[in-house]
């Protein structure tokens, strides 16, 4: 059935695009543990159709099959630049999101509107908030060098909303506006300001936000603070109702990093600091377009989770330290690699609890191949080897 639709789905997207067909294939085979089998694969295509640029992507992975298929629109209505992706779920089947944006510029300033709607929540797809939607408009306007801009919801809010396929595997797909219950309400109201001088060259930028509820996050960086020898920093503080983050970059001839804390303030009063607890602490260093050296520690990782909103740690793991290397590859292309090591308190040598890789090189300049490792200590390893071809 699924051969057939692709097959189908060729034929028809050839002959209603002609020539200005387009679009990848990318898959993945899983060689270890074995038996070896495809892990997924993934097509995509894309075409001109009266003037506007539209495609699919179907994505299918192991023993789940056709898990996602997304459909995609852009083109120009009028002075408004608009974009369009839906998705759907083939397993339900479901409709589960459709985003929309839409851009004009107006005597120098740009509006930006987004539109999100969710649908219900259908196993094995499991988010949360749906049936609902909402919308988000953006201004942003420049004024004597400085960029001013605002973000108000309705319903909705810029920010990831996650959906995730829970069948023999989990996958995930994020999205950019998140839609709330509860209708074309008040959400939120974001003001920010960027390039504000102070003096020494140091120029600020604030960012203030607030929901119906009241405060919702306040950001203050100060950019470029010099001082000695060619070396400056930026500074940078991040308050929510559920944590603070401190973040300062220093930069130096070629070599930029950064060092953030997690944390939270702990007030006795109003104007009284009862005590700071920190969450963790991250430090990286950038040497080039992607030569790196990154380190985190959580002192809570479930804070720490909860603050970059990923799943970074598994079992006791609570330390990483991740490495990445690049060079001139073939035909132009660049390659990649990168190397993670995650540590916990006990166990084998250091904490050492497993390492990861993946390493991209082009073979041709339509086609790069993908090698990705998974190597727990004492455990099974797992290696995939993939691909990507485009057309």
């Amino acid at each position: 059935m699924i051969k057939r639709l692709l097959l189908l789905t060729f034929v028809f997207s050839g002959l209603v695009f002609g020539q200005t067909l387009s679009g990848s294939w990318a898959a993945k085979v899983s060689l270890l543990p074995p038996p070896v089998g495809l892990a997924s694969t993934e097509f995509t295509l894309r075409g001109k159709l009266f003037g506007w640029t539209v495609g699919g992507r179907a994505e299918f992975f192991g023993s789940d099959g056709w898990v996602w298929q997304t459909f995609t629109a852009q083109g120009d209505l009028g002075p408004v630049s608009s974009e369009w992706t839906a998705l759907f779920g083939p397993l339900a089947p479901a409709f589960l999101y459709l985003y929309g944006k839409y851009s004009l510029t107006i005597s120098g300033m740009d509006a930006i509107l987004h539109t999100a709607m969710v649908g219900p929540d259908v196993p094995p797809y499991v988010f949360t908030g749906g049936p609902s939607g909402g919308t988000v408009l953006e201004t942003r306007a420049k004024l004597n060098g400085l960029a001013f801009s605002t973000e108000i919801g309705f319903g909705a809010r810029k920010q990831d909303f996650t959906l995730v396929y829970s069948g023999f595997g989990s996958y995930e797909k994020v999205f950019p506006v998140d839609p709330f219950p509860g209708g074309l309400e008040f959400t939120y109201l974001k003001l920010s300001a960027e390039g504000l001088p102070l003096c020494c060259g140091i120029a600020l930028d604030l960012g203030f936000s607030f929901t119906k509820e009241g405060f919702d996050e306040l950001s203050v960086t100060a950019k470029t603070i010099p001082l000695c020898c060619g070396i400056s920093f930026d500074a940078s503080v991040n308050f929510t109702t559920t944590s603070k983050e401190v973040e300062i970059k220093p930069k130096w001839a070629g070599i930029e990093g950064c060092f953030t804390v997690y944390g939270d303030v702990h007030f006795q009063a109003p104007s009284l600091i009862q005590g700071l607890e920190i969450y963790g602490l991250k430090l990286r260093c950038d040497l080039g377009d992607c030569t790196y050296a990154e380190f985190l520690t959580a002192l809570d990782v479930i804070k720490v989770e909860e603050i970059l909103k990923e799943d970074i740690f598994q079992g006791g793991e609570f330390e990483y330290v991740k490495l990445g290397f690049c060079g001139a590859g073939c035909c132009g292309g660049k390659w990649t690699l990168g190397i993670g090591f995650y540590f916990q308190r006990t166990g084998s040598l250091f904490g050492l609890s497993r390492i990861l890789a993946d390493l991209s090189f082009p073979l041709m300049a339509n086609f790069t191949a993908h090698v990705d490792l998974s190597a727990p200590v004492g455990g099974l390893a797992s290696l995939t080897l993939g691909w990507t071809f485009s057309f």
